[in-house]
């Protein structure tokens, strides 16, 4: 269960955002907003378990960094099913260090049910995935360096220090969809910081929403400053 009782006011604001780390008092979390959109929080010890009200979509928040050999340290996983209790249709998950605020923009996007928004021929988080290039146009927008190989696209921040990447996966009905990974690095040294993975399912919005988040130029608030070997930082004092 998340601590409440966060401090009045984060000391520092930091950017880019996706080298400013995790913040335990952070201002903006996934669990507040999906909170905020009428999800159901199930509580236990180790973890906690959200489900919109139409038992479709599931989160389950991992409360401990236990380590599982050849595995992330997973804190989240997002899913979604075309019926409640049925096989998932897509996961996503994103590691314990993964600024709250590039996870928070994913479950924004996820628990959206603005009237208007969803298509006639189902939920929008169950649509099929389209081209990737539709979700990493903020990418492109924001000066990130495309790669391209033979199956696989890879997009790094100007610094170099951020990655995304989408390996094509064809489909049973012709379309493609794509494996993705997102991830930091640290400037000492290259140990990674963090990483977001994908399955070829996931819809591309919700990718897009994700891509918008990473290269979204506005700091975030910190109540402590990241490691000095994380990299180049702008870091100015909380108004």
């Amino acid at each position: 269960m998340q601590d409440r009782n966060r401090p009045s006011a984060p000391r520092y604001l930091i950017s880019p955002r996706y080298l400013a780390g995790p913040d335990p008092a952070a201002v903006t979390t996934a669990d507040d907003v999906l909170l905020a959109a009428g999800w159901k929080a199930t509580r236990e010890p180790c973890h906690t378990d959200y489900r919109d009200p139409s038992g479709q979509r599931h989160a389950c928040h991992l409360h401990s960094r236990a380590v599982h050999p050849g595995r992330p340290l997973m804190a989240w996983e997002f899913t979604a099913s075309a019926y409640s209790a049925t096989r998932v249709t897509w996961t996503a998950w994103f590691s314990h260090d993964t600024p709250p605020e590039i996870t928070a923009a994913f479950a924004a996007a996820l628990a959206d049910d603005t009237p208007g928004l969803v298509p006639e021929d189902g939920p929008r988080y169950l649509l099929p995935p389209q081209s990737p290039h539709k979700a990493t146009e903020a990418l492109a927008t924001a000066g990130w360096i495309r790669d391209i190989g033979h199956q696989d696209d890879s997009w790094y921040a100007p610094n170099e220090q951020a990655v995304v990447v989408t390996t094509t996966v064809p489909g049973t009905t012709g379309k493609c969809g794509a494996n993705w990974l997102c991830a930091a690095r640290r400037a000492a040294d290259e140990m990674v910081l963090w990483v977001v993975l994908a399955s070829p399912a996931t819809p591309t919005h919700l990718m897009a929403a994700l891509c918008r988040a990473l290269t979204d130029p506005a700091p975030v608030p910190r109540h402590t400053l990241p490691d000095p070997e994380i990299g180049a930082l702008t870091i100015t004092r909380y108004p």
